[in-house]
């Protein structure tokens, strides 16, 4: 008999018009959220805190058998510091998928998720964990995901990792299933994530039109790279992540009281972050609270140069040919194990001439051993899923 399968923690972006939980049952609003004023959009943004997150949980129920069911962390969550509620989730699952992201870090101490995984007596897969930099966990683990990784060791479980550091660190404390898998949200829309990399030969740096990403308002990258490579008098393009809460990056009301356009999630309010005297031209930045509508705009462009995981992910599953540049170990950890097309920073930012070291690096590159890697990465996964009992 097939497993019932509880899906909770990092959510897609259909958990944004969750509004209200009891017991079991989840309830949608049956009107799409339209944050345009300041104080809405800076209120969506913290409900997720990277809207790159979004395509971790979706990646992750696409991926899973049909019959699984989503409930949102924050009802478990509430369940917990009530002390009940707990019963029916038991009686009613035998397994939970606990999507996660770079969950073994220095500054985050595990509590919530180890209160609520505590009261789930089931196998826990944690699906996407990773780890932020393995020098600083050696002997500085936050005192709350400690605890979460004694609850479990005391009961089934599974921990597909982000790659191969992250396995080695948990196989280190002593776990037993760890497999690096990658991230879920590289397996979604495996047509296109193959077809954006077959077409990374035929782009032409300085005439393509490019999305950039990265991390305005805490550096300055994104204006060098968007001066070197945007096609001359064109506006260069930037997606937002998570700038205006955790960077210096700030966005006040147009003459209409908004600073959002939630028709194209364009940021039509005043923005300003440290850099803006070194743009050629300003930024076009946008935002983007739907998946489907953030893959339908990238959809329109020819190139993505980005400094974000997930936001060179979800150009890739839009069939856009993307080249990412690797900026701290995470992201090594992730484009080490998956072999997507990446540059190190270290490489971008010694290259006299970026534009022509960007057209050269896609001229070497061997597509059909990236499609090939991909590929065998993929049908890892989706074996790995299938093995547990809750794959396709």
């Amino acid at each position: 008999m097939r497993p019932r399968i509880l899906v909770t923690g990092i959510p897609g972006h259909y958990t944004r018009l969750a509004n209200g939980a009891h017991g079991l049952s989840v309830s949608y609003a049956e009107r799409q959220k339209q944050p345009e004023t300041k104080e809405e959009f800076l209120q969506e943004l913290r409900n997720i805190s990277n809207t790159g997150n979004y395509l971790i949980g979706e990646g992750a129920l696409h991926a899973l058998a049909p019959h699984a069911k989503q409930v949102p962390f924050w009802h478990l969550y509430n369940l917990s510091k009530n002390g009940n509620g707990f019963d029916e989730f038991n009686a009613n699952f035998d397994i939970c998928v606990f999507t996660c992201a770079n969950l073994l870090r220095k500054g985050l101490s595990a509590d919530a998720e180890a209160d609520v995984l505590s009261r789930l007596n089931m196998p826990i897969v944690m699906l996407g964990i990773g780890l932020q930099n393995r020098k600083d966990l050696e002997n500085n683990l936050p005192e709350g995901t400690k605890r979460l990784l004694a609850i479990l060791k005391e009961r089934e479980h599974y921990f597909l990792t982000r790659g191969h550091e992250t396995a080695g660190f948990l196989k280190d404390q002593g776990f037993s299933f760890v497999r690096p898998t990658g991230c879920p949200s590289v397996y979604f829309m495996p047509a296109n994530m193959r077809r954006s990399m077959r077409k990374l030969s035929s782009v032409n740096i300085g005439k393509a039109r490019t999305i950039f990403s990265g991390y305005l308002g805490g550096n300055q990258d994104a204006i060098v790279d968007a001066n070197a490579l945007t096609p001359p008098e064109t506006v260069p393009q930037y997606v937002v992540q998570d700038e205006f809460l955790h960077f210096d990056m700030k966005v006040e009301p147009n003459d209409e009281g908004r600073v959002y356009d939630s028709a194209s999630g364009l940021m039509i309010g005043d923005i300003a972050y440290p850099g803006t005297e070194r743009e050629r031209r300003r930024f076009e930045a946008r935002t983007f609270f739907d998946t489907n509508q953030w893959r339908a705009w990238a959809s329109s462009m020819d190139f993505n140069f980005g400094r974000r995981f997930h936001g060179s992910i979800i150009a890739m599953q839009a069939a856009v040919p993307s080249l990412m540049v690797a900026v701290d170990d995470r992201m090594r950890e992730m484009l080490g194990f998956t072999g997507l097309p990446a540059v190190d920073i270290t490489e971008v930012d010694k290259a006299e001439n970026r534009a022509e070291f960007v057209a050269d690096h896609l001229a070497k590159l061997n597509t059909n051993e990236l499609v090939d890697r991909y590929s065998d990465r993929e049908r890892a996964f989706r074996t790995t899923l299938r093995e547990i009992g809750i794959g396709l």
